[in-house]
């Protein structure tokens, strides 16, 4: 029995190499033991647990127990949120959020993947994690927290072994993109939906000054147009940000490592968002076509910094991420529908989004499938820009994506999609949100 399995999972993956581009095959039983496993996939389970594992569901991690998902407003509840890899996947940040005491309590967790170890290295009543951003030497965890105020947000510092944290800075809204080396930080704040102006600086910490960490602000004179996120290059040479031209125009530009002008990569109406190829030599962007309270939708451009060829793709693009190799970028259409996941009409419109590939050298897309996400997905969409610079769905080695998903009877799940389109998607668990390691 077991040789005809393994005979079967053969040929189903001989077969998906030769079939037409929109045809789809069931996947073997065994395909998820037998295929070479790349990197590790962080997963918030069913249970509101912590969960790593392989793309087959081995080598399985329990990092935590003790979720407690409420059935009512009025009960206590405990649950884990915001899965975040270090650079060389060692480590996983993440946040537990509990209210059994007298109110609602953060803490920031560190798990050691090798030791299975799990530190608690940030706690706070008054202030709550909602965003985490490794920083490159992966030593410290970056992140955004609400302030008391509820009328700002702070940026943190938080060393990974737990010693004392660094407030950095503070605005709403707030984006930012660390300098490869570690030692730099470029932040936008402010913008259309707050009190505040846009404001774009660098931001370092006085290394030297050993008994408290200076932070030291560099404001640029850019004036920025509608867009959230900065991003510097990831070999550290350039950075992407916008600005308003002396014609009134919005435009990309490109920038050297001190903010230098260096040229315009393109023009758009009303908002952009942007990402960088790993290798550095293109960029991606969405040229926002409507008004958003975050978020873009719009074209998809690809450009090559270099000679500014460009790929022009889909009118209605919402994010994307980008393979690790730099050959293609996945992207989501956003469609609105009446039919739930079941199949059934409902009342009010649910969100489905359109998965695509888009092969960057010979400049060909094609449509995956279409699914509907868990919430926890949708929710970081409107914010891929900076979620890319922190987060991928992709594995390491550029052959599979992970997704989360809403099946036919509403229940969360895990998926693991195979980049080639050609198979079906598997699925790895039942969960809420999942990120796979960056090697």
């Amino acid at each position: 029995m077991m040789k005809k399995l393994i005979l079967f999972t053969i040929v189903s993956l001989l077969i998906a190499s030769c079939l037409p581009r929109d045809v789809q095959v069931p996947q073997s039983p065994l395909l998820s033991t037998l295929e070479r496993k790349s990197g590790l996939i962080a997963y918030i389970g069913a249970d509101g647990n912590m969960f790593v594992s392989d793309q087959g569901g081995g080598n399985l991690k329990q990092l935590t127990d003790d979720a407690q998902l409420p059935q009512s407003q009025s009960e206590p509840y405990r649950f884990y949120q915001y899965p975040t890899w270090s650079q060389d996947g060692n480590q996983l940040a993440f946040v537990r959020t509990s209210n059994e005491n007298s109110g609602p309590r953060s803490e920031l967790l560190v798990a050691n993947i090798g030791n299975d170890d799990v530190s608690q290295v940030y706690e706070s009543e008054r202030e709550h994690p909602f965003y985490l951003y490794w920083s490159p030497d992966n030593a410290n965890v970056s992140l955004l927290t609400t302030s008391v105020s509820g009328q700002s947000l702070i940026l943190q510092n938080i060393p990974a072994d737990g010693s004392e944290r660094t407030i950095i800075d503070t605005g709403s809204p707030y984006y930012w993109s660390w300098a490869p080396d570690g030692s730099t930080m470029i932040v936008h704040t402010g913008g259309a939906n707050s009190t505040s102006p846009q404001h774009l600086a660098f931001l370092s910490m006085d290394a030297a000054n050993t008994d408290a960490a200076e932070v030291i602000e560099d404001g640029l004179d850019t004036i920025p147009a509608s867009f959230q996120s900065p991003a510097w290059s990831p070999d550290g040479s350039h950075i992407l940000l916008t600005r308003v031209n002396d014609n009134g125009e919005k435009e990309i530009i490109l920038t050297d490592g001190t903010g230098k002008f260096e040229k315009t990569i393109g023009t758009f109406e009303v908002n952009s968002a942007f990402a960088w190829s790993p290798d550095s030599a293109r960029i991606a962007y969405i040229a926002g076509r409507q008004q958003m309270n975050a978020g873009v939708i719009g074209d998809l451009h690809v450009v090559d910094i270099e000679t500014l060829e460009e790929i022009v793709r889909d009118e209605d693009v919402y994010a994307f991420f980008w393979s690790p190799d730099s050959e293609k970028l996945v992207y989501f259409i956003p469609l609105l529908t009446n039919r739930a996941a079941d199949g059934s009409e409902t009342s009010t419109q649910q969100l489905v989004l359109q998965l695509n590939m888009l092969d960057v050298t010979t400049g060909e897309s094609r449509e995956l499938f279409t699914y509907q996400p868990t919430e926890q997905f949708a929710n970081i969409l409107p914010y891929f820009d900076q979620y890319h610079q922190s987060a991928t769905i992709w594995s390491p080695d550029n052959n599979n994506l992970v997704l989360s998903f809403l099946n036919s009877n509403g229940g969360a799940g895990i998926a693991i999609v195979a980049a080639s389109g050609q198979l079906e998607p598997r699925l790895l668990a039942e969960g809420f949100l999942a990120f796979w390691s960056w090697k």
